[in-house]
């Protein structure tokens, strides 16, 4: 063979950068997209606080404070948000907001079982807008 041969596949294309981690157009992709979800989630986290009636429904667009009023319309302590930044006690943390999601999706009228659905990339975003606008 005269010619060396060349992988021209999308995903190898895409892979390739010579800037090191995060350059190139994968790692533009990554911005948008993840710029894209921030945006979509915080506006589905909006939507679902003004039907739950918080006062304060924009803090599903500031990163700390979403957490904050998440727990809050979960009928849990918004304390709880300390917890996240000790070891160990973020596990317990954790749990708390896992209980108070499913206590926001009960005020919801929804049945809690689609919560289990959030872990799966994708469909998460259509369960939230489910959650949202539904």
């Amino acid at each position: 063979m005269f010619l060396p041969s060349y992988d021209w596949s999308l995903v190898y294309f895409l892979a390739q950068s010579d800037q090191g981690s995060g350059g190139g157009i994968g790692g533009l992709f990554g911005l948008i997209f993840g710029l894209v979800a921030y945006v979509f989630g915080s506006y589905c986290f909006y939507k679902i606080f003004e039907k739950l009636g918080e006062p304060n429904a924009w803090f599903a667009w500031v990163p700390i404070l979403n957490t904050w009023i998440t727990l809050k319309a979960g009928d849990q302590s918004p304390w709880w948000i300390i917890g996240f930044f000790i070891p160990i006690v973020n596990l317990v943390a954790l749990v708390f907001l896992i209980i108070a999601f499913v206590n926001i999706v009960k005020k919801l009228g929804k049945n809690p079982w689609l919560i289990l659905l959030m872990i799966i990339p994708i469909v998460n975003f259509v369960v939230l807008y489910n959650f949202a606008f539904g």
